[in-house]
């Protein structure tokens, strides 16, 4: 991996662990039953049901209704549809706007944020070679519930261990930077600790791992990356600028 590229991973990695709230509190929290869905789920529900109605499907309609779900609402639809009508609204997604580009992102609204992280994954590793680009968005960036959740749904789901499947699937620096992730062992942001003097020591030790040396230290630059909180990151990334 050339000195360019690995920089370049780099600042994607911190630009991804700028990211905050991927996950509504219904998947932090674990609360998966809510004592009410309230009237704009059911409108919505109502509005996706009535676009499937009948000879053909209404997508525009369709894209109104899910286009605009924040992810509590992604959550409470994938499961008030299905009481509603007696159908997986993912797989009613599948079956009306089919698996290609435009069905695919549907049956994504379709399901919680969480459950759409572990089919793009699976999308990544499929055929031949793998979609790091997809892997990236999906598995850099997660704070460290984040990522606990993301491999524990990926288990429920599949039945396999994220870590294996990933495993068998890269190589390389890349694989490093994503094994880095999956530790989940991002610290905690104490101002008195990620200070400006740490962010001085941070940069200078960027700059030995990479620019300052003859071939780049792809291993200690990604860990370095994915052991400092998102806030800290950024201190360094402009300093380092």
């Amino acid at each position: 991996m050339t000195l360019l590229l690995s920089l370049s991973l780099c600042r994607r990695t911190i630009t991804l662990k700028m990211l905050v709230d991927l996950y509504p509190p219904m998947i932090m929290e674990g609360d998966l039953s809510p004592d009410s869905f309230g009237d704009e789920v059911d409108e919505v529900c109502n509005e996706i049901n009535a676009a499937c109605k009948g000879f053909g499907t209404d997508e525009g309609r369709l894209l109104t209704a899910m286009g605009g779900m924040t992810p509590e609402t992604r959550c409470k639809v994938a499961l008030r549809y299905q009481e509603l009508f007696g159908k997986e609204l993912k797989k009613v997604m599948r079956s009306e706007c089919g698996n290609r580009d435009f069905g695919k992102a549907l049956q994504y609204l379709a399901v919680a944020p969480d459950e759409t992280d572990c089919d793009i994954i699976e999308e990544a590793c499929k055929g031949a070679g793998t979609n790091e680009k997809l892997l990236t968005t999906v598995i850099v960036g997660r704070t460290n519930l984040e990522m606990e959740l993301l491999k524990k749904k990926f288990f429920n789901l599949t039945d396999k261990d994220l870590g294996r499947v990933l495993d068998s699937e890269l190589g390389g620096h890349f694989e490093q930077l994503i094994f880095n992730c999956l530790q989940a062992s991002e610290e905690v942001y104490d101002d008195e600790f990620h200070n400006e003097e740490k962010v001085k020591e941070d940069v200078e030790a960027f700059y030995k791992m990479g620019q300052g040396k003859w071939g780049t230290d792809e291993k200690g630059l990604f860990k370095l990356i994915c052991a400092r909180p998102g806030l800290h990151l950024k201190a360094v990334d402009l300093a380092y600028a």
